[in-house]
């Protein structure tokens, strides 16, 4: 049970939460360490055995603070987000434990949950966002495969290089994809885009510059992390892939 220099946080902690339990040995070390987040670290240690009462108590707490962020991500219900992030938080996978053991008071629980939210959050949208462009893209766009007969080691090269580079341009940033869509869907020229984003035709150039760079070096790696292809043979698609990526953007950012 907590030492005396502990029982004064702690116990106002329980003022405020009564339905909890008692705390343990390990709350105690976390709170005499940080006695100023005494609540904080109360709370989430309550939350850490998957107690509905500390789960709906957490989500009261801050339920004004997860309104505000689930808003920034207009491309999924606020719904799914936030179950989504329930079970990052209490529930976890059989590979990873609940999240909400990582906190140990260093900052505000607050904070440290705006944190965890964003990222998750942003992590859930690229992961919709790049199954939505897999959906659109086509093999034969990709490597030009003329024949549905291909053989089955370039039919599963084809499928890992088209979920590789879905997963890239869901990767980009807001202003690469926008400037992509205008130069490969829209066919503005660069002074159009500059034009109409009140920028210099270089910047706009070197953005899109970056963005194919970008897209061909993360598919690039992807396909090495998935299926670990021969330098040889991956140096011929990321070609391919190249040669052929505007049809390709045409797909997955047209309307």
């Amino acid at each position: 049970m907590a030492t005396t220099d502990v029982d004064a946080p702690l116990a106002a902690a329980r003022a405020r939460w009564p339905q909890g339990p008692e705390p343990d040995a390990r709350l105690a070390e976390l709170v005499a360490a940080r006695p100023q987040r005494a609540e904080d670290l109360y709370l989430a240690w309550w939350c850490a055995s998957a107690d509905v009462a500390a789960i709906a108590a957490f989500e009261a707490a801050f339920d004004d603070d997860l309104r505000a962020i689930t808003a920034r991500f207009k491309e999924l219900p606020a719904d799914e987000l936030r179950q989504h992030l329930r079970i990052k938080l209490f529930v976890g996978t059989p590979e990873t434990a609940p999240k909400i053991r990582d906190y140990s008071g260093s900052g505000s629980l607050k904070s440290w949950l705006r944190v965890t939210a964003v990222r998750s959050f942003i992590d859930l949208v690229r992961s919709s966002r790049a199954h939505r462009y897999e959906r659109e893209l086509d093999e034969a766009d990709l490597l030009g495969l003329t024949t549905p007969h291909h053989s089955a080691i370039r039919s599963e090269l084809a499928a890992a290089v088209k979920a590789a580079f879905a997963a890239a341009v869901a990767k980009l940033a807001p202003r690469q994809r926008v400037f992509l869509r205008h130069a490969y869907v829209d066919h503005h020229t660069l002074d159009q885009i500059a034009s109409h984003y009140s920028v210099h035709r270089t910047t706009v150039a070197r953005t899109l510059a970056a963005a194919r760079e970008q897209l061909i070096a993360e598919t690039r790696a992807a396909l090495v992390s998935a299926i670990g292809i021969e330098s040889e043979e991956l140096t011929s698609v990321i070609r391919m892939l190249d040669s052929r990526i505007d049809l390709s953007l045409s797909r997955v950012l047209g309307p």
